[in-house]
């Protein structure tokens, strides 16, 4: 049996339950006073403001890591919001933007309102630099609400954000003056939706018999995400979530492209007879930078035991491969974390 016989079990428990939003790792993320930054895989970067109290609970200002890629306003809600109604805008009490929930497009797999309106966004943003409360005004279920958000920290989440994307010293970056420097191709991007994934591999993702990735609806895939980098010239690693994942586990697939050509690429793993690959990896980061992937195939939702993998993505004279470079297991599910699954004993390489 591949890999220990428990996470046959553990997997076998966990399937069919649907999996929670955000369960891939973000490949960045930083708390800054009363503002949070976090990128996924593809560095696609939300600064966002919080609170917990409020039915309109979270506004963010989002960006992909593409050249001039405009920013947009979105808001995480727990409840939709009343047609025909408005949402205000107000910093430290003075009225900034005032936009009609019609203007807005609702994602319901994942609670938001969009807003793309570039102008209007700069516009609340160069308040917001300015400023230390932000006030959003709303009707829900039949009430006039008002959310009050901290700016504290928001002017170093621009600039977080502008360094994680590579854009400091840039004419696009959002915060740094005297930028000088022209907008690059990014070196790497998120893949949102099925509608996104190339079509020379998209059939791997249909509902038909032998896609072997079928499972995900358009709302579960874009719930998720997948990424697309550059590692070299003329190829590119694709990694994308592979069927209907578990409660705390999504499986993850992986190609390389090089130019129109795709190849899927298995991954080394340790198993309990030895060594072996693996078609899939679990709850994944890809650190673009190293050129280098984790994965933490979660024993129980605590994680408190599993299994973690690391692999370098290496170039040889036929193509890039993984090289496992570290394993690591805890079957124990004790409620002890240990120091997390990067501190757990060593499968690979062998201690000592």
């Amino acid at each position: 049996m591949p890999r220990f016989a428990w996470w046959a079990m553990v997997a076998g428990i966990a399937a069919g339950l649907a999996i929670a939003a955000g369960g891939a790792s973000a490949s960045q993320f930083k708390r800054i006073r009363d503002i949070s930054v976090s990128c996924t895989d593809g560095l696609t970067c939300d600064v966002s403001a919080y609170n917990a109290q409020s039915e309109l609970y979270t506004v963010i200002f989002r960006r992909t890591a593409r050249p001039d890629a405009p920013v947009r306003l979105v808001l995480g809600v727990r409840e939709t919001l009343a047609a025909g109604s408005d949402v205000g805008f107000s910093i430290d009490g003075r009225p900034v933007l005032t936009i009609p929930v019609s203007d807005l497009s609702y994602r319901a797999a994942v609670y938001e309102y969009i807003f793309d309106g570039e102008a209007e966004i700069a516009a609340l943003m160069a308040a917001a630099r300015a400023g230390r409360e932000l006030r959003v005004t709303f009707r829900s279920r039949g009430i006039d609400t008002v959310s009050t958000f901290s700016l504290n920290g928001f002017i170093a989440g621009l600039i977080f954000l502008d360094e994680v994307q590579g854009r400091a010293g840039r004419d696009d970056a959002l915060l740094v003056e005297g930028a000088t420097g022209e907008p690059e191709q990014a070196a790497v991007r998120d893949i949102a939706g099925l509608s996104d994934i190339p079509f020379q591999i998209r059939a791997e993702f249909s509902d038909r018999d032998g896609a072997a990735c079928r499972g995900l609806s358009q709302d579960g895939f874009a719930a998720i995400g997948g990424f697309e980098a550059g590692s070299g010239d003329n190829s590119w690693l694709i990694g994308l979530p592979c069927g209907e994942g578990g409660a705390y586990n999504q499986a993850y697939a992986f190609w390389e492209r090089t130019g129109s050509t795709f190849r899927r690429v298995s991954l080394p793993v340790m198993s309990g007879d030895g060594p072996s690959t693996d078609d899939l990896a679990w709850n994944i980061s890809w650190d673009q930078e190293r050129q280098e992937l984790t994965g933490f195939f979660k024993g129980r939702g605590l994680g408190d035991c599993g299994e973690f993998n690391r692999w370098s993505w290496k170039e040889t004279g036929t193509g890039h491969v993984f090289v496992l470079t570290e394993a690591r297991a805890k079957s124990n599910c004790d409620g002890v974390p240990d120091g997390g699954p990067e501190n757990w004993p060593p499968i690979w390489p062998p201690a000592g």
